[in-house]
């Protein structure tokens, strides 16, 4: 990870929901949480019980943006995952360029 004088601002993830994410189980529904990485640095959303294959967070997450330029600085990993008992699973992954966000300095992935 960068030191602070290499960082140039905060990138903020607002994680919303989910649609229709592999479901694991048959009998009752899923708890689903997202993840997202940015510069090896792993950020969580809180675990929305019973969210099923459509899980709603509605939660930011703050990135530092570093002003290296390399695909680990500039390409956002996010996954969504299954809380189970022993290991938890990922049910869903992607990765998003946030180069052209970080030129216009807002975007909304809509």
């Amino acid at each position: 990870m960068s030191d602070t004088t290499d960082e140039i601002g905060t990138l903020v993830v607002v994680v919303l929901k989910a649609r229709n994410l592999r479901d694991k189980h048959r009998l009752y529904k899923q708890d689903a949480y997202a993840q997202a990485t940015l510069n090896k640095v792993t950020k969580k959303t809180h675990v929305d019980v019973k969210g099923g294959q459509h899980p709603v967070w509605d939660e930011e997450l703050r990135f530092s943006i570093s002003k290296h330029v390399s695909d680990e600085t500039r390409k956002l990993e996010v996954s969504c995952w299954s809380k189970e008992p022993r290991t938890d699973e990922c049910v869903g992954r992607g990765t998003v360029d946030i180069s052209e966000t970080l030129k216009t300095g807002e975007f909304d992935g809509r």
